[in-house]
């Protein structure tokens, strides 16, 4: 069960049976309206925090509001793994609303980990939203092996130290200053020697063919965003294009009605915009959206985009300045 005293005893506790479902690409299950009522006095911009069980598995999530004033509770392959539920299944819920916006609860095992690393105070002094995003994923990893490497990683990030490694130490290079490692195949640069890739090479032209008109011009507008940061290396695909600069950030897919585009952000955002976001490492999170009109290429979309250029120049890697 979930520790860190983040819930008050007299939090309503709501128990059902859901079956999983993907809605898009993501597995998630429907909130009965009860219980959207019966916790409607904890929502904050509509969102419910909330924390309990999957089957016998604690979590902590929020409740995503959907259409018609309901919820949506989204479980990813980590908590499904756990729970022994697949996409199709029907599991047994019990939720309880935080009562206590600031509170972050920590599983046992994550809590023992950080601990045992002498993290744990350095944990709980990070924000907030800081907090979930590095338990969202801990809570993604299929296996307990995973679990626990991550456990490790999330120890070292908050501490600012690398994870401990098998081999003697060495003398190593900020992560920032190593330079990458070409193939000699494709000539495409990778951040780690010997990185899986597909070598295949394609046309911008083939990207694209087939595809609606209105679909090549909103990737043109696209492109003009990207390269008004600066010099940019674009990369196309079998059935996409990737922007590089010393490694690849974003990338769009044609669509019929639009472009998917995704970017990586060493944050997590949470934001009504993104179809999918994937948390691969704990600062590392690819976020997936689709642009359908040129309007939605807007101020705020720049901004990510801005950002993740920077990761293409891997300047979150960077020490600050003093």
């Amino acid at each position: 069960m979930p520790s860190g005293g983040s819930r008050s005893s007299a939090a309503p506790q709501a128990r059902f049976r859901a079956r999983i479902v993907l809605q898009g690409v993501n597995p998630c299950l429907e909130v009965p309206a009860r219980v959207t009522r019966q916790f409607a006095a904890h929502a904050r911009a509509g969102r419910i925090a909330v924390e309990r069980r999957l089957g016998r598995t604690p979590f902590l999530a929020t409740l995503v509001p959907v259409a018609g004033g309901r919820h949506r509770l989204f479980v990813n392959g980590g908590l499904r793994a756990a729970a022994g539920v697949g996409v199709g299944g029907e599991v047994r819920v019990t939720l309880q609303p935080l009562t206590d916006p600031a509170a972050v609860p920590l599983p046992p095992g994550v809590a023992a980990g950080l601990r045992r690393a002498g993290a744990r105070e350095a944990f709980e002094a990070l924000p907030t939203a800081r907090r979930r995003e590095l338990l969202r994923y801990v809570a993604d990893a299929r296996t307990p092996e995973a679990r626990a490497r991550r456990v490790e990683k999330v120890a070292a990030h908050v501490q600012g130290r690398a994870v401990a490694r098998a081999e003697p130490a060495t003398a190593r290079r900020p992560a920032a200053e190593r330079p990458l490692w070409t193939c000699p195949r494709c000539g495409n640069a990778f951040v780690t020697r010997n990185q899986w890739h597909s070598c295949r090479s394609g046309r911008l032209e083939d990207v694209f063919a087939g595809r609606p008109e209105h679909v090549l011009r909103l990737f043109e507008r696209l492109r003009d965003l990207i390269e008004s940061f600066g010099p940019v290396r674009i990369v196309p695909y079998r059935d996409r294009v990737g922007f590089m600069v010393q490694v690849r950030f974003a990338g769009a897919a044609p669509r019929r009605d639009g472009l998917d585009v995704g970017f990586w952000l060493p944050r997590r955002l949470d934001h009504p915009r993104f179809r999918k976001v994937e948390t691969l490492g704990p600062a590392a999170h690819v976020h997936q959206l689709r642009v359908r009109r040129p309007e939605e290429l807007d101020p705020t979309l720049r901004g990510w985009l801005r950002e993740a250029y920077a990761v293409g120049r891997r300047e979150h890697l960077r020490p600050p300045q003093a």
